[in-house]
């Protein structure tokens, strides 16, 4: 069995602002962001992690690296199938600009399925990549334990998949940055949820 740790990364400033932050935007974490990292770090210093893999996004990354300084610093490796999903022409957009809530947007079902983002992606792009991915660490960590750092829409993706429920049921979930799921795994991929947003860890945590 595979013990996979995912963590959301910490706040930035447009998590404060409510910005549409997908895959195209590298924004830095905020003060409270380099908190709720150090807090993050702490609750998984004692856990024996094998392998700590990241979306290269600069707000996960640096999630992921203080994460690994409390490892020996263990080295990051970083995985594309974990970058946010792709927004598109909507990056970078405030909440009350387009609306409602990128969610919204990303379960509004047609006739075809799930909708793609205008120039971007769907929420069945997000769970087949970022599944990916987890199919890599169980085959690698047959009885280990990883560590994944990623976002919103990658970690509620996961869920769903992990829970059997349809990508449209994000909307269900509320997630605080630098908060803390972890799966389980058995070789033939048959997977359950152990624990969900544990964030009482931290000093503060924003849902979005």
């Amino acid at each position: 069995m595979t013990r996979i740790f995912i963590a959301r990364h910490a706040e930035t400033e447009w998590n404060r602002l409510k910005r549409i932050q997908g895959g195209g935007s590298d924004t830095p974490l905020n003060e409270t962001g380099l908190k709720q990292v150090k807090c993050l770090a702490g609750r998984l210093a004692n856990e024996k992690l094998s392998a700590i893999v990241s979306s290269p996004l600069g707000r996960a990354r640096a999630t992921a690296e203080a994460i690994a300084r409390e490892h020996g610093q263990m080295a990051v490796e970083l995985e594309h199938g974990l970058r946010e999903i792709d927004a598109g022409d909507l990056e970078g957009r405030s909440v009350t600009e387009i609306g409602g809530s990128l969610g919204k947007l990303l379960t509004a079902a047609t006739a075809e399925g799930l909708p793609k983002l205008p120039g971007g992606e769907s929420l069945a792009d997000v769970r087949a990549r970022a599944w990916d991915v987890v199919e890599t660490l169980v085959r690698r960590f047959p009885d280990g334990e990883a560590l994944i750092v990623t976002h919103y829409f990658v970690v509620l993706s996961l869920v769903c998949r992990v829970l059997g429920l349809a990508e449209g049921d994000i909307r269900k979930f509320r997630l605080n940055t630098g908060s803390l799921s972890v799966i389980e795994v058995d070789p033939e991929l048959n997977a359950k949820l152990v624990v969900f947003n544990e964030s009482c860890f931290q000093v503060d945590s924003q849902p979005w």
